[in-house]
């Protein structure tokens, strides 16, 4: 499977969206910021790599 540049930007900002919730989840806590951030990553995977 060959990847396209937006492909590759948009999984790379899908990372960094979820390691903000990672990071936000071990400073508050809480379970719904890594719940967010991952969702955040597979929803950016399924609009632009599907």
């Amino acid at each position: 499977m060959k990847l396209l540049p937006y492909q590759i930007a948009a999984v790379t900002g899908s990372l960094l969206l979820m390691a903000s919730g990672l990071m936000r989840y071990f400073h508050s806590g809480s379970p719904k910021e890594l719940f967010i951030g991952i969702l955040y990553f597979l929803a950016n995977l399924l609009i632009f790599c599907l």
